[in-house]
């Protein structure tokens, strides 16, 4: 295999593996990349004009998702899920957590939490 054809698989691959995520599963994603990274800049346009994150939540948050591990998933459900709210399944390597996110009418995030997952779910 040719290293053109390698890279030309392995980009196939990769929009493949994205195109599996509903757009409410990509935003959840992208804030809890951001929130492990420590910096909310790159869903800062997502967020609903008027919500306030302290850097000192963003840190604290960080801190705990950080440890939990490498992120293996993140899945939309609706179990247990409240009407008007978007939940997800998320995986980490060492934890598992359910993830709950509200739009508001713009279509951008009003709430973002996170609680750790029923120990029945988590495994």
């Amino acid at each position: 295999m040719t290293v053109r054809t390698f890279v030309a698989v392995a980009a196939l691959a990769a929009l493949a593996a994205c195109s599996f995520q509903n757009k409410y599963e990509k935003e959840a994603e992208a804030i809890t990349a951001a929130i492990v990274a420590n910096n909310m800049q790159p869903v800062q346009g997502d967020i609903a004009p008027g919500i306030k994150i302290t850097r000192v939540q963003v840190a604290a948050m960080s801190d705990e998702l950080g440890e939990a591990g490498k992120l293996i998933s993140l899945k939309e459900t609706t179990t247990n899920c409240p009407p008007g709210t978007h939940c997800f399944d998320v995986k980490f390597e060492k934890r598992a957590y359910v993830e709950h996110m509200t739009l508001d009418e713009n279509g951008k995030v009003r709430d973002w939490n996170y609680v750790p997952a029923p120990a029945a779910s988590a495994n």
